[in-house]
């Protein structure tokens, strides 16, 4: 039996007897001795989704133990021996304290290196000392959930001999209702009270200012947290599976970010994803910002370069591979005939043949050799997108409230699948692109005014992102139909459907097209990038509405590019920024190798300077598009657009954005020789696409 099952095994048996931590000590004295000896890398996964005695459970816990497994193992050369899982009825607090004790213990040599994850629920429960509210983990229990005091937690933490500790906490405390929210599930339960409590806490409330002054301190190394303690954190349905927000989009940058850079700036990339903007009560935090500064993710260097996943299993001509590299956005699409190269070891190996993905379900891959023979790569082989495959007729997913009645869900459905470019879907079940709902009075009262061209209508049809943030200027006047509002709202959802495949085709990781990207103001402190950098404060960046603000783009290969900036609204709309229609353009963007463009042209242009913020307050995403072919089809396509809307300044609204967006992906990519006449190459030696959020205040 592999000794860290073996281990996890005896702890659980340990915990479920009651028996003390000297048991086990004595007991795994020379299994520990010979841990330290073999590896100085050590991690303790902890991931529940299923807490006994609980409705509803949570889904993406044990899935995040599985992303920072496989990173761990495959980007930073961890040995299985020294990750142990602890995962649902295993997480009791003695098997935690145990895994501590014995497993983390050959961590007393000053230099090892230990990663902690914790995923699950957390909570604010009320201390012995009156209005004293303390945040607290909960864990397995042979009844239901137990509590282990997050103050305690740290100490664990604490106690360990080395300095080079790592402890990321995926849950959140505080909690509003409701729990679901679209695509979203909170990791977080309503305040408790003790069991003698003559009281039960209203669950919406939150603990005041004055009670949250139990925050422990955070332990030594760094701590990264999915959310502050007064904020949400949640889980999301992603393509195909769940998981934390914050694990994912954490360990996916990991996997793709190369040469090795901070944890602080890697940290500001992750906590600027245009996903987290998407769910604005959801505010991940670093602490231990100076060490962090100087040290790169988890204290050490990842293996090797972007790497989209690894080879896990073979068997025959088939293997296995996890994909936990590639973006949600481009999940989106990946389909089956995607070339996926392995490789080498060594640079001056000879690089093994591509794979071909004959099926996918979620961050899973079956491949086999390209050329249907041939010996496959060992599993541990690190693979990379060579050719992604994407559908022509990639659908909007649309997810109805669940405050909605039956009879209106039923009319929604049946008008929605009058479109052939959408459907329904269950956001508890799959990835959603939107939710359409009606206002409630309580979103009517809390919602800002001064953001909004007209007051919400209360019981009007809208809407809202998958974590149920207000699309702007979506809401329809009260009394509304059901197939009424679906035709109201089709323009809109075209836009969002054509920004959706758009993304579809990110790759600036895996494409050798090298263009840097730089959002600034023209002040060093404010500036946010494509690529590397980090900005002073991380997060989403923040820029005043009508501030001039500019978009350096650097092309630092050897190819011309051609083509086009665009820019997603907070409405969800999509825009063209350049080139720039009042010049009638006769070329898309032109960025010559080795050149750079400024957009908008500098102050003594025409060009307005609050190109980039001139839209409403909110969430606002630039996408640059280009190709090393001229972009002829699509440019007619927009000429013709401004001609008929006599546009005379930028950004312009396009009128058609599936029409065009459709355009613009047939040439940025190829028909494959053979199959599917839906589907299409994309190759990241002729295209790249670049994304970068911000919000508008």
């Amino acid at each position: 039996m592999e000794r860290r099952s073996f281990l996890q095994k005896l702890l659980l048996a340990a915990a479920g007897l009651g028996l003390p931590p000297g048991w086990l000590a004595s007991q795994a004295k020379r299994y520990g001795q010979a841990l330290a000896a073999t590896s100085r890398k050590l991690a303790l996964l902890i991931g529940i989704n299923r807490y006994p005695g609980e409705g509803s459970p949570l889904q993406g816990c044990v899935t995040d133990v599985e992303l920072q497994r496989e990173l761990l193992l495959y980007r930073f050369d961890f040995d299985p021996a020294g990750i142990l899982t602890l995962t649902d009825a295993a997480a009791t607090p003695k098997g935690i304290e145990l895994a501590f004790a014995e497993h983390l213990g050959a961590s007393s040599q000053t230099a090892a290196t230990v990663v902690i994850q914790f995923s699950g629920y957390g909570q604010w429960r009320a201390g012995a000392e009156p209005r004293r509210w303390q945040p607290v983990l909960l864990l397995s229990g042979p009844e239901g959930p137990e509590a282990m005091g997050l103050e305690h937690f740290f100490q664990l933490v604490q106690g360990l001999g080395t300095a080079q500790i790592t402890t990321v906490l995926d849950c959140g405390f505080t909690y509003v209702a409701p729990a679901v929210r679209g695509n979203l599930q909170l990791r977080s339960r309503p305040p408790a009270l003790p069991a003698a409590a003559s009281t039960v806490p209203d669950p919406g409330r939150l603990p005041s200012a004055a009670e949250q002054q139990a925050w422990p301190s955070p332990p030594k190394g760094v701590l990264i947290a999915a959310t502050t303690p007064q904020d949400l954190a949640a889980e999301a349905a992603w393509p195909g599976f769940h998981a934390g927000v914050l694990t994912y989009l954490l360990t996916q940058y990991l996997w793709e970010t190369t040469p090795a850079t901070r944890l602080l700036i890697a940290f500001s990339q992750v906590a600027g994803r245009r996903e987290l903007g998407l769910f604005s009560c959801q505010r991940p935090t670093l602490e231990g910002r100076e060490t962090a500064r100087r040290i790169p993710p988890y204290f050490l260097t990842p293996s090797q370069g972007v790497a989209s996943g690894v080879i896990q299993e073979v068997k025959g001509n088939r293997a296995q591979v996890w994909l936990g590299g590639i973006p949600a956005a481009a999940l989106w699409g990946l389909q089956p005939g995607t070339l996926l190269a392995p490789l080498a070891a060594e640079p001056s190996t000879v690089s093994p043949l591509p794979l071909l993905v004959r099926s996918r379900s979620g961050l899973w891959a079956q491949v086999q050799p390209a050329n249907g023979e041939g010996q496959l790569p060992p599993v541990g082989t690190l693979v990379r997108e060579q050719l992604r495959v994407l559908p022509s007729n990639l659908k909007l997913l649309v997810g109805l409230e669940e405050s909605l009645g039956r009879v209106e869900r039923v009319d929604l459905t049946n008008a929605i699948a009058g479109y052939s470019w959408m459907e329904t879907a269950n956001p508890r079940e799959r990835q959603v692109d939107c939710l359409l709902g009606r206002i409630t009075p309580e979103m009517a009262a809390a919602f800002q005014v001064d953001a909004l061209s007209k007051p919400l209508e209360v019981n009007s049809y809208s809407l809202f992102w998958p974590g149920r943030e207000l699309l702007l200027n979506s809401c329809g006047p009260p009394g509304e139909a059901a197939a009424t509002a679906v035709q109201r709202l089709a323009p809109r959802l075209a836009h969002l459907l054509a920004a959706k495949r758009l993304r579809t085709t990110l790759n600036a990781a895996i494409s050798p097209l090298a263009v840097v990207g730089e959002l600034s103001t023209f002040k060093p402190s404010r500036a946010a990038r494509f690529a590397q950098g980090a900005p002073a404060e991380p997060g989403i960046q923040r820029f005043l509405r009508g501030e001039p603000l500019y978009l350096i783009l650097r092309n630092e290969g050897n190819q011309d590019l051609f083509g086009y900036l665009l820019m997603v609204d907070p409405g969800g709309q999509v825009h063209l920024l350049a080139p720039l229609p009042q010049d009638d353009p006769a070329l898309p963007l032109r960025l010559e190798a080795k050149g750079t463009l400024t957009l908008p042209p500098l102050p003594d242009s025409a060009v307005p300077p609050d190109l980039l913020t001139c839209h409403a307050q909110g969430l606002t995403e630039l996408l640059f598009v280009a190709s090393t072919r001229p972009l002829s089809t699509s440019l007619e396509a927009l000429k013709a657009m401004v001609r008929q809307q006599g546009i005379t300044r930028s950004p312009m609204l396009l009128s058609k954005p599936l029409e065009w967006t459709q355009m613009l992906l047939e040439e940025l990519t190829r028909r494959p020789p053979e199959g599917d006449p839906d589907l299409r190459w994309l190759d990241p030696s002729q295209a790249v696409t670049l994304s970068l959020t911000y919000l508008l205040v």
